[in-house]
Formats: structure tokens, C-alpha cells, sequence
């Protein structure tokens, strides 16, 4: 293994770990995924690998017979899938607000307003891939109190993606970005993976 990250109080992971389970996490259809749930898969799996080579086991060689990236990156981003304790409704509403203040930040600039329950709805942009019967549905962002953060075009019957991230302040900045970039037409159309 070469080259580890290693951020102050936060993981350590090779560079080939983190773009293994970058990789990973492209494959997954109905899921996106936040860049701190990737750095705890990518150091799961360099943790894991460096178990495998004190028994003479090669990264390389994990893939005769596992996905050992895919399967640190399913194991990690499982915690954000459901938590332990369903949330009240005042800690979701609390969610959703540390959305919309990091989604019309300064630093993300997007236009949106709250929605129904804990959800924000995201004004769309030139960009934003075509969603909704006619193409132009805005896109909706919420957090459950039994489930984590998930996003859909903001129409009845549209796909619903997952999103990785923290039930945090942290994580609610780390889904904007996420949904920056949607809106932006960065990530292409992630519902038709």
C-alpha cells in the first residue's frame, strides 16, 4: 500500500482505497454518497487490506473471490441507513433547517425554500438534469426520523435516491454539496444509473 491520508483526528486510508471505493459507490444505483462515509469506507478497507497482507494476502488478490471495496463501503454507509433510535420530529426539523441554511449559504448559493416535514425544496438550474412529468420538476431533500437523507425531483411518483451522510449539521452540509452538484448538472443524471 502506498501513500495514506491521514486528516487530524480524522481517517487514514490509502489513495488506492479511497478511489476503490469511489468506484464502488458509482456502481450503486440508488444511493449517493457523502465524502466522510467515503474516507470511513476507504479506511475500513485499507485497514482491512493490512490485514490480509500480515497473512500474505495482496490487495490484488481480494478480488478472486470478494469486493472487499463495495463491501466496506455497504457496511459503512448501513449506519446512516437507519439509526439506532428513531429521531424525533424537533431532530428532524433541526436536520432539515442545517440543510437549508448550508443550501442557500453563501458558499452553495442555491435558491430553496422548506417543504413538507423535514425536506427542503431546491429550485432547479439550467443544468439540472430533466425530472417530473414535463422535465422540470425542482428537486426535494429530506431526512426522516427513521431513515437518512434522501433526494427526489419534486413531483408525485419520481425516483427516490439514497444519500450517505451523517444525521449531523456536518452531514447536512455534505448533502448540499451533493445536491450543489445535482443542480449544477455535475453528476449527470444519477437517477438513471
Amino acid at each position: 500500500m502506498t501513500d495514506t491520508t491521514t486528516a487530524a483526528d480524522g481517517p487514514a486510508y490509502s489513495t488506492e482505497a479511497y478511489a476503490a471505493v469511489e468506484k464502488a459507490g458509482r456502481s450503486h444505483r440508488t444511493t449517493l454518497y457523502a465524502p466522510s462515509v467515503l474516507e470511513q469506507a476507504a479506511e475500513l478497507l485499507t485497514d482491512l487490506w493490512s490485514a490480509g497482507e500480515r497473512h500474505g494476502v495482496t490487495a490484488s488478490e481480494w478480488g478472486w473471490s470478494v469486493d472487499l471495496a463495495s463491501g466496506a463501503l455497504d457496511v459503512v454507509s448501513r449506519r446512516y441507513e437507519r439509526p439506532e433510535k428513531e429521531r424525533t420530529v424537533e431532530e428532524t426539523l433541526t436536520l432539515a433547517r442545517h440543510l437549508l441554511e448550508a443550501l442557500t449559504s453563501d458558499e452553495i448559493g442555491l435558491s430553496a425554500k422548506p417543504g413538507p416535514r423535514a425536506s427542503v425544496v431546491v429550485e432547479r438550474g439550467d443544468r439540472t438534469p430533466r425530472g417530473g412529468f414535463h422535465g422540470d420538476a425542482n428537486v426535494i431533500v429530506g431526512i426522516s426520523s427513521n431513515t437518512g437523507w434522501d433526494l427526489a425531483f419534486n413531483q408525485n411518483g419520481a425516483p427516490l435516491l439514497s444519500v450517505s451522510a451523517p444525521a449531523s449539521q456536518a452531514g447536512a452540509s455534505q448533502v448540499a454539496e451533493i445536491v450543489r452538484a445535482l443542480v449544477h448538472g455535475e453528476l449527470g443524471n444519477p437517477f438513471r444509473r
